[in-house]
């Protein structure tokens, strides 16, 4: 695996250790794994196992990764079509512990532009849950062509989710997904430093009361302030 790499699925573990939550779409264990070489144990969960979703929705398993399509290890909980889901979307308190998640935490789409076209996704979510607009969720994604990124912008406000750019090439992401990280990390509870705790870069002057124009400056002090959950998509179309 190269450096970058290890580099995001470090940050990645470093956010599961301080609380946050991570569901991915992804088939592969390759979080646990890197994990696993670290001395560490994370869980791989399916929604075949309600009774461990339900728990992982309560934070009662937090260093457990939820992959809604299911998981390679395990392949009588991969779904490759929707009908495959039935059962748990029938389970309305394992339904409405994930949705409350989508309603009370902050979301991080990592490593995609367009999971919110996946059918599994907007039954969980986006189909459930009202007044989507009112919350506060962020998608990271390369900037690439301008007009591309101001119309996926656009597209994703009225679902709740607020569109970063974290540069302008693929590479540039392991870094900035580290800095967030770690900014994320520094914050108590309430999303303000910990005492005796300095932020860098943007976030630290927004807290100082100045005021920048740039939205992607805010976007990126709200997120870390808010975040306490991650979605990591398969493939990497952002």
């Amino acid at each position: 695996m190269e450096d970058s790499g290890k580099q995001l699925l470090q940050s990645v573990l470093d956010l599961m250790e301080h609380g946050a939550l991570v569901l991915t779409t992804n088939f592969d264990n390759l979080l646990e794994l890197y994990a696993a070489h670290q001395g560490k144990h994370l869980e791989s969960l399916d929604l075949t196992d309600e009774k461990k979703v339900l728990e992982w929705a309560q934070e009662k398993r937090k260093l457990s990764v939820l992959h809604i399509h299911g998981v390679y290890t395990n392949p009588g909980g991969i779904v490759l079509h929707p009908a495959g889901y039935q059962n748990v979307l029938r389970n309305t308190e394992v339904m409405r512990a994930i949705q409350k998640l989508y309603e009370n935490k902050s979301f991080l789409f990592l490593g995609c532009g367009w999971t919110v076209d996946d059918t599994t996704f907007q039954a969980l979510f986006l189909e459930a849950v009202k007044h989507k607009s009112d919350l506060e969720h962020f998608m990271l994604v390369r900037r690439g062509d301008v007009d591309e990124f101001k119309k996926l912008r656009e597209n994703m406000l009225d679902k709740g989710i607020k569109v970063i750019s974290y540069g302008d090439e693929y590479a540039d992401l392991p870094e900035y997904f580290e800095r967030l990280a770690g900014e994320i990390a520094t914050r108590g509870p309430t999303g303000q430093p910990k005492e005796g705790q300095q932020l860098n870069g943007s976030a630290a002057a927004q807290i100082k009361g100045k005021i920048h124009p740039n939205p992607f400056l805010s976007s990126h002090f709200a997120a870390t302030r808010a975040l306490r959950s991650l979605f990591l998509p398969a493939g990497r179309s952002a």
